[in-house]
């Protein structure tokens, strides 16, 4: 592993990797300073005019945008790390190294976003989302995506005991990323409900020639 990352390709590999990864979330951070996006409710009938703000439950952005981000942030960290501990655990020369940066970025991301996006739809809401809620996550991608790495090291030449192990290294390794990018994308920035102090929209705070 100290021989690869004296090679001045994968250290510039590794450096762009990390730079993509702060990328969308923090373009969405600077695009989203409050944090906050609240839908308006009619008017119920009998009110005294109050416009209720409802939180948007599933984020600030689309579900197919936000799968996407998630699994850039999380596959540019998660990819890099496997990428080491391939190196350590099985080595190979260049063209072997090659072959599993690019297998592994292909599939990895292609199962991320197919279970993010599932997820999302079909998941609890950010408002139900907490820190156990993510370590089951967690723990359910990782459980099928050691399956993923088994097979893409067995299929590079490793043997199975080899194979097996790079899976279940890599399993502690990406449950930890896996959780990070999680924690950060559905607990430190979700825009799930409305601000504190938000005031409430009533009919009389609207001007006349606007109602």
């Amino acid at each position: 592993m100290t021989s690869l990352l004296h090679r001045p390709a994968v250290r510039l590999v590794l450096v762009a990797v990390l730079l993509l990864a702060a990328a969308p979330a923090s373009a969405q951070w600077r695009e989203n300073p409050g944090h906050v996006q609240a839908q308006a409710a009619p008017t119920a009938p009998g009110t005294d005019g109050a416009v209720a703000v409802l939180p948007n439950l599933r984020g600030d952005l689309p579900p197919w945008q936000r799968t996407l981000y998630k699994t850039i942030t999380f596959q540019a960290v998660a990819n890099a790390t496997d990428l080491l501990l391939f190196d350590a655990l099985i080595g190979g020369h260049a063209l072997v190294l090659g072959g599993f940066v690019v297998a592994n970025a292909a599939t990895a991301a292609g199962l991320y976003y197919g279970f993010e996006y599932l997820w999302q739809q079909e998941g609890p809401t950010l408002a139900e989302t907490d820190e156990v809620t993510l370590v089951k996550k967690s723990l359910l991608f990782q459980s099928v995506n050691s399956g993923r790495i088994f097979l893409l090291g067995y299929g590079l030449g490793a043997t199975a005991p080899a194979a097996a192990l790079l899976a279940g290294t890599v399993f502690v390794t990406d449950v930890a990323v896996f959780y990070g990018n999680e924690y950060f994308w559905d607990i430190v920035r979700p825009i799930d409900s409305a601000a504190p102090g938000t005031p409430t929209i009533t009919s009389s705070s609207i001007p006349v020639n606007y109602r």
